[in-house]
């Protein structure tokens, strides 16, 4: 009986619906803007980021600070000396009462940060929390490896000056060089374009199609740009030193057009390699926030929500082959739990982990043998209408600064359903170590 109890009240939360039939609000959402490794931000930390949007979330809200009760962040390139950033924005924007914490869970860390927060509302633990993520690449820890580390101290222990000479000499020049951040997944040792290569090879996925799958994400993100589509998800910013705003994205014009792919070399020094640094997403410095409360609470204190959080799913696979099949297989339970279909779907918001992975996933949500096989499904997700996929442009244009990229889907989604005046949006992620995140959001 008590087992039973708990399955109902999981599934409750995953469905993002209180007993009582109380939905969890998204009420407001911002982020900075997503811009090149060791530009605007170069003289940011993560945790500089996140401290600025979080404090402008805030700023732009007419509620008192003190009603919020729980701050999750997300960061994926951590530093060793800021071990929970979550705390250290909650200080430095005086609101030390805050429980306030750090996970980490690939570029799906925003979702998870949110699903965390979603989940102490629906508990009754609280009724207002920020969700976020933040990561720097510019400003990304060195380090150097653990032998390094051992022989250094057999040095400074040894008794005299010829044995500390002999010791000295057995480092090579590669041991002295500093590490920098390991963006590849630990078990399998496989970086993103490498993941993104065997997924093009198993499924046939051509560099023509790579390339023009990127042509065009680039194209819609600029246009939206132009348009003024994007400008309310994103602050201004005045970051150290203090010298000049950071206003946009970084834009690249030059990559809609077709010759500029041209000019990129495979990743993978293979004759066969298809994927380059030109059809993935390159890595960014970014940060985002999102406000969510209780339907009640939000209703009390006259605040209108962008959208509410209709389900969601978590989920890991097979990490060996086809790591980033992940969006498709959340997205087959998140749709099910909020009892709607793919057709139904507004808009279509999916992190581009590479143009491959989303070649590759798009066929997955229409295959018969991958919905019998890995989603136990009698029917296929679905097809995709591309002209609701990532309508606004994706993550190969905007940049991906891990944490934050989920959260610029959510944010991004949620104010589209909004200019049309309600609906529903799914968004989706795919991640190192095999994860899979898909959350479906409705408007009114």
């Amino acid at each position: 009986m008590a087992r039973q109890r708990l399955m109902t009240m999981q599934e409750e939360v995953a469905q993002a619906r209180h007993s009582q039939g109380e939905r969890v609000a998204i009420v407001a959402g911002l982020r900075t803007p997503f811009v090149r490794r060791d530009t605007g931000f170069k003289s940011s930390y993560a945790l500089d980021l996140g401290i600025m949007v979080t404090n402008e979330l805030l700023s732009r809200m007419a509620i008192d600070r003190q009603q919020v009760e729980q701050l999750v962040f997300g960061q994926v390139i951590q530093h060793p000396d800021i071990p929970n950033p979550a705390r250290e924005i909650a200080l430095a924007l005086n609101m030390s009462y805050l429980q306030a914490y750090t996970l980490s869970c690939s570029c799906l860390s925003g979702i998870q940060a949110v699903v965390n927060v979603a989940g102490s509302i629906l508990s009754g633990g609280i009724a207002v929390g920020i969700a976020g993520g933040t990561d720097s690449i510019s400003n990304a820890a060195f380090s150097i490896s653990p032998r390094v580390v051992h022989k250094w101290r057999e040095i400074f222990n040894a008794s005299t000056l010829n044995e500390k000479y002999r010791l000295f000499r057995q480092f090579s020049w590669r041991d002295l060089k500093p590490h920098g951040i390991n963006l590849k997944d630990y078990m399998t040792q496989l970086s993103v374009a490498e993941i993104s290569e065997q997924m093009a090879q198993q499924f046939h996925i051509s560099r023509e199609a790579q390339d023009e799958y990127a042509r065009h994400s680039y194209q819609k993100m600029l246009d939206a740009w132009k348009i003024g589509l994007i400008k309310e998800d994103v602050m201004q910013s005045f970051p150290r030193p203090y010298v000049d705003f950071v206003v946009s994205d970084s834009l690249i014009p030059a990559a809609t057009r077709e010759n500029y792919y041209s000019r990129f070399s495979p990743v993978v020094k293979k004759d066969y390699a298809t994927v380059t640094e030109a059809n993935m997403p390159k890595p960014v410095d970014g940060a985002a926030a999102v406000l969510l409360m209780s339907e009640n609470r939000a209703k009390s204190l006259g605040l209108t929500p962008l959208g509410y959080i209709r389900s969601y799913a978590i989920t890991g696979n097979e990490i060996w082959q086809n790591m980033f099949m992940g969006a498709a297989a959340a997205t087959g339970l998140a749709l099910d739990r909020a009892k709607v279909t793919l057709d139904e779907m507004d808009f279509i918001d999916i992190h581009e982990t590479s143009a491959s992975q989303m070649l590759v996933n798009l066929d997955l949500f229409r295959s018969k043998e991958f919905a019998k096989n890995q989603l136990n499904r009698t029917a296929c997700l679905g097809e995709i209408d591309l002209s609701k996929l990532n309508h606004l442009g994706g993550s190969i244009a905007f940049g991906n600064p891990r944490a934050a990229t989920s959260l610029r889907l959510l944010i991004q989604s949620l104010n589209a359903l909004k200019r049309k005046g309600g609906g529903l949006s799914l968004i989706a992620s795919s991640g190192l170590g095999g994860l899979g995140a898909a959350m479906v959001l409705e408007s009114e």
